[in-house]
């Protein structure tokens, strides 16, 4: 079946690996987070790139390095996030509704426009901190599963 609403892979993956790097709260690195989340590791590893190029995370080298939030998961809306990876958001279907367009009325109705409209506003205001966790899905829960899938 297919989906009204579909994230591309690259905000998914921006907006899971915010909320895994608030969660485990300590430097995480790329190899980490693609374990963790399934993600491949080379397309993960950019979209880490362009996070820290936007200022939501900072970045170490070495053995104990990784990424960390720069700004409060608090702080960070998905809706930001989405738009950096898709650009700009938009309420209307039409842009400008194109003058070479010969229907009167937009042939979609209403709906698209209030379905843009929703999804605007929950990811607008809904942050990486308010993101839900699994009970029992805690930092150290995290970390062990790390050192497990590491092994």
């Amino acid at each position: 079946m297919n989906k009204l609403i579909n994230l591309s892979e690259a905000s998914s993956i921006a907006i899971h690996s915010l909320a895994l790097i608030a969660k485990v709260d300590q430097h995480i690195n790329a190899n980490s987070i693609a374990k963790l989340t399934g993600f491949s590791k080379n397309h993960l590893s950019k979209i880490l790139q362009m996070l820290v190029k936007h200022g939501y995370l900072n970045s170490h080298r070495g053995p104990k390095g990784g990424f960390y939030l720069s700004k409060s998961a608090d702080k960070i809306t998905l809706l930001e996030v989405y738009e950096l990876i898709e650009g700009r958001s938009t309420d209307t279907l039409c842009t400008d509704h194109n003058p070479s367009c010969p229907f009167l009325d937009c042939i979609y109705g209403d709906i698209m426009e209030e379905i843009s409209q929703i999804f605007i506003k929950a990811f607008g205001s809904r942050t990486i901190a308010d993101v839900l966790w699994k009970p029992g899905i805690n930092a150290s829960y995290l970390l062990e599963r790390l050192n497990y899938i590491q092994l």
